[in-house]
């Protein structure tokens, strides 16, 4: 049965191409009506449990437990929203409606690191560790990268791994 299924799909496709090497350049070209019967349904959508504003909050606003509800809602198909992480202490950075679900780019993580406020840089490898200031160039959340100026004048990329600290890979 699955061969069948495969073998008659294969034709058509080799069909349709037929049919396109066939049609002059430029001219429209409609899908054959036996192609349509073939065509799998779309997938469903899939449930899932995700952070919702439970009132309106303005922009800029640091999320409160009182500002989060969960509630389960229909994804469409694709690769579903990340929302996972949204959770009490993350900024908004535009005006959230009543039960809009809460994702990036309308949430962000704190910054941990502030624009030009002192960081502690710090490289390690294996038992070695060194420590030094900077001053960082833009805010940046944790995980995020940031470009740090050291006293040297020297500017270095690192990662954001703390409040005002940034690891050099």
């Amino acid at each position: 049965m699955v061969d069948t299924v495969k073998s008659s799909r294969i034709l058509a496709l080799l069909g349709t191409l037929v049919l396109i090497a066939a049609v002059p350049a430029g001219a429209q070209v409609g899908q054959p009506t036996h192609l349509a019967t073939q065509t799998p349904p779309a997938p469903v959508g899939v449930t899932r449990r995700v952070p919702v504003a439970a009132h309106q909050i303005a922009r800029g606003a640091t999320l409160t437990a009182d500002d989060i509800e969960f509630r389960d809602s229909t994804m469409r198909s694709g690769p579903p929203a990340d929302t996972n992480d949204v959770a009490p202490g993350w900024i908004t950075r535009r005006m959230i409606n009543a039960g809009e679900i809460l994702r990036s780019p309308a949430v962000e993580p704190p910054s941990l690191v502030i624009a030009n406020q002192s960081v502690e840089v710090e490289w390690v490898d294996g038992n070695i560790k060194l420590t030094l200031r900077g001053i960082a160039t833009r805010n940046a959340a944790i995980g995020s990268r940031v470009t740090v100026r050291m006293e040297s004048g020297r500017r270095v990329d690192g990662t954001v791994v703390g409040t005002g600290r940034v690891r050099i890979d």
